[in-house]
């Protein structure tokens, strides 16, 4: 039995109906010796098929009545029973295991590794707490999503009327009833068929509990897709989401989609955010309407600040870019690594999914690592309706609040120590823990390290609100993660102190902020223009 504590919170589980063995009750007898011939008039007399004693002083019984006894016949037979003392019907006893019938899922060592299969067990339908339907955004070159594992759980925009040519729910996208094809300049929703998009789109949701194929991350979900590929068309993609997320939130619902997560397996290699500016912009567009993006990094042991990797490399708050481990916890080889830019890793390493013809195949690469982080983001959106609520009011800072809650919350990982923001790899369990405490207003600040960028004067301001007392190390660093600058400066919790330093003189391009101290660190950056 898997159990977590939940405290302060009104989550609302779907019961199971309970399945009554017929004809057979347990009874409480009366402590005398006559308890042996209990019941064998009416056994002679067909009533009653056996009669089993539970225990040695035979006043714990166990009656089957024969089948052609009505219910009301036997228990007006139980209530005229002096012996009786009480009695009860038997039901029959399920295992509290979470691990769908999914025919391939048991060769899914990501999920039980992660812990996703723990959070299954309190809630998998895919409706957040305030009862909106969840949507990942998913961007890749085509997709297969008519699979009967995963059409199921494919966004369908119900205000649009698929191929008829016109731009029917007024969003400025036409026939976007499948998403959208950003490929095609007359737009509409023909997705090519596409092995790497499908695959990616299964680790995410693809249908759980069916008895086909594998579950993803979500068992039940919604994937508003956007196929792309180049820059040009990226950018179209994710301002198509930027528009479906803020009908959402203008329209109380009625429009768009509920999007609180994105992923993107793909990317731009030996780039820096200064060839892709209109990329990397993209993410804070995506973040103001509370979207969190999941992004994977480059397939080779590379550390990205010096080879280039775009959108990884990206300074943006609402941005988590993840590595590649495998099963034993290892980083793998051919997967980029950064200590500023590359936040945690995820299992992406021969782990199963749907292929473009709806087979199971094992595959690997960053490309799988990130939607689990993408899964997750939505999988957690079901619980907590304090950050649904947020998601609507202020988006920008319930993304931020998510982000907070991934980077903090996974499993400490030495092969990523050193190489990556946080040292970790996700745990899905305990970010459900932690959003719980977010939930119960007990822990997570949001905006804990806030930067500000004069451009007339030069002057970067620092402000930082850490959640405990003492001196924490201040790094200024430049893309290629050389430092510039160095502070150890006393803070003071629960109140934002400020330190300001002269970046006037440095060159045009992107710094990072690394605050370290209390076995925590931060990191912010910034563009210098």
């Amino acid at each position: 039995m898997k159990t977590l504590v939940i405290t302060l919170l009104s989550f609302h589980w779907l019961l199971g109906q309970n399945i009554i063995i017929p004809h057979q009750y347990t009874l409480t007898l009366k402590s005398n010796r006559s308890n042996q011939e209990f019941g064998k008039t009416d056994y002679r007399s067909s009533q009653i098929k056996s009669i089993n004693y539970l225990n040695e002083f035979h006043t714990l019984a166990h009656i089957v009545f024969n089948e052609f006894m009505s219910t009301q016949e036997e228990l007006d037979w139980l209530k005229n029973q002096e012996q009786i003392i009480q009695y009860q019907a038997v039901y029959k006893m399920f295992s509290r295991g979470c691990n769908p019938n999914d025919s391939a899922y048991l060769a899914q060592y990501n999920m039980e590794k992660m812990k996703f299969d723990e959070i299954w067990c309190y809630k998998t339908n895919g409706i957040s707490a305030t009862g909106d339907t969840l949507v990942v955004a998913a961007i890749d070159n085509g997709f297969s999503y008519w699979l009967n594992d995963i059409l199921p759980n494919i966004f369908i925009n119900r205000l649009e009327i698929p191929d008829n040519g016109l731009d029917d729910d007024f969003n400025g996208y036409k026939d976007d009833y499948y998403g959208l094809n950003a490929q095609f300049f007359s737009e509409g929703d023909n997705h090519s068929p596409d092995n790497h998009g499908t695959e990616v789109i299964s680790v995410i949701g693809a249908k759980g509990n069916n008895q086909l194929g594998i579950t993803g991350t979500n068992q039940n979900i919604k994937i508003l897709l956007c196929s792309a590929d180049n820059s040009n068309e990226l950018v179209k993609c994710y301002h198509y989401f930027v528009k479906m997320k803020r009908d959402f939130l203008n329209s109380g619902g009625k429009k768009g989609a509920f999007i609180v997560s994105s992923n993107l397996s793909a990317g731009f290699d030996a780039t820096f955010p200064n060839d892709l500016p209109l990329v990397c912009q993209a993410y804070d567009s995506l973040g103001k309407v509370g979207i969190l993006n999941s992004v994977a990094t480059v397939n080779r042991n590379d550390d990205i600040a010096i080879t280039g990797d775009i959108p990884g490399l990206c300074p943006s708050d609402y941005m988590i870019c993840v590595t590649n481990t495998d099963r034993y916890d290892n980083k793998v080889t051919e997967s980029g690594y950064n200590q500023i830019h590359v936040d945690l890793g995820a299992c992406g390493e021969s782990i199963p999914m749907i292929g473009i013809s709806g087979n199971v195949i094992e595959e690997s690469g960053t490309s799988f690592a990130s939607p689990h982080v993408a899964g997750l983001i939505s999988l957690l959106y079901q619980f907590c309706p304090k950050i649904n609520n947020l998601n609507k009011s202020n988006p920008d800072l319930a993304a931020k609040a998510m982000k907070d809650i991934i980077l903090a919350c996974g499993d400490d990982i030495s092969s990523l120590k050193n190489i990556t923001v946080t040292g970790k790899r996700i745990n899905a369990l305990v970010a459900l823990q932690y959003l719980n405490n977010y939930c119960s207003d007990t822990t997570i600040k949001l905006d804990k390290l806030l930067l500000f960028n004069n451009l007339t004067t030069g002057e970067l301001i620092v402000k930082f609100n850490p959640s405990q007392f003492g001196k924490y190390h201040i790094q200024l660093v430049d893309n290629l993660g050389r430092l510039l600058d160095a502070w150890n400066i006393n803070f003071i919790p629960d109140n934002y102190n400020a330190f300001q330093t002269d970046i006037s003189n440095y060159a045009p391009g992107v710094y990072h902020v690394y605050i370290e101290g209390k076995g925590q660190k931060w990191v912010k950056s910034l563009i210098k223009i």
